[in-house]
């Protein structure tokens, strides 16, 4: 009888235990890293994986999340203090600032070249730099492409490039099944119609909706559904994926606007505020009109799609 009330004795205080842990794996070893590192992540760019390519609005930012991870502490992280949550080193908004600076990186980076470059096709009216600008531009968010032989996730996680990854991911969803297909389609029409400055820009302007409906897309997928999981269970996974969104809309800044000439999806002011959100403050906020409930409304909206799309 002893025994048995022993066993179940421990048997509960060994659940109790269980449930304390984030998710049952130990946290991974915090390297200091430099924004030039983390840029060099994206080696699928090879020489254009360089801070120079980086736009210079959001190197102050980038700059202060890489200081502001070297100095996340090794203890237990809590409301209003930075440290580990589960495996996940966060800050004392509960947002891990790692994935904060890589998806941030998509539009800082990825965003941003793209966008030069299709400038500078816009501004030509030479066809042959036309077609070269559409490469360049290309290379940014896909790399070495074909379209005959189009990569899978797998390649584009393997090569390091986020975008191509998420584009995929997009791809497969029902609101914008197949949006690969059309970002090819959009950059053969480009190049094809080079000697035509009007279809040439038709083109790409698609090209550019498509690419940033891609970002827009997995910003809301991210703060949506995980912004209602922090509700129910405030961990490390549950926070990782829901910084991946805020990194997301971060980039939206980068969105340039083609149907607006010289603007972009969001200004950095408003960029800024995705990062400098409170998750334990979200966590607590269940009236279905939070910070990133309202925002991820928003940005649907804007793109043309519904939140639930994205889910």
């Amino acid at each position: 009888m002893k025994k048995s009330i022993l066993f179940l004795l421990g048997l509960s205080i060994l659940t109790v235990v269980s449930c304390k842990k984030d998710d049952g794996d130990t946290p991974g070893v915090k390297n200091v890293v430099t924004l030039e590192q983390v840029v060099k992540e994206f080696k699928f760019l090879g020489d254009d994986a360089k801070i120079k390519n980086v736009a210079i609005s959001a190197i102050p930012d980038l700059s202060a999340w890489v200081k502001e991870y070297n100095a996340i502490p090794t203890g237990e992280a809590e409301k209003g203090k930075a440290g580990i949550l589960g495996k996940r080193y966060v800050n004392a908004k509960g947002v891990e600032t790692i994935q904060l600076i890589k998806k941030g990186l998509i539009g800082a980076l990825q965003l941003n070249g793209f966008n030069n470059a299709l400038m500078r096709g816009v501004m030509t009216d030479k066809p042959e730099a036309r077609k070269v600008a559409v490469d360049k531009a290309v290379k940014y968010i896909l790399g070495n492409y074909d379209p005959a032989n189009p990569k899978s996730k797998n390649d584009f996680k393997a090569e390091g490039n986020a975008f191509g990854k998420y584009m995929m991911s997009v791809a497969s969803s029902t609101k914008f099944k197949d949006i690969d297909k059309l970002i090819y389609k959009t950059i053969k029409d480009a190049k094809d119609n080079a000697n035509d400055k009007k279809k040439y820009q038709m083109a790409l302007g698609m090209l550019n909706h498509y690419v940033t409906t891609v970002v827009a897309f997995r910003g809301v997928h991210y703060m949506a559904g995980y912004g209602e999981k922090i509700r129910q269970n405030f961990n490390g996974e549950n926070v990782h994926e829901l910084t991946e969104g805020l990194g997301f809309a971060y980039s939206l800044q980068f969105a340039y606007n083609m149907q607006k000439h010289g603007t972009f999806r969001l200004t950095a002011e408003e960029a800024k505020k995705f990062a400098d959100v409170n998750l334990w403050d979200e966590a607590e906020d269940k009236s279905g009109n939070s910070f990133l409930d309202q925002q991820s409304k928003k940005i649907a909206k804007m793109f043309g799609f519904l939140v639930a799309d994205a889910k």
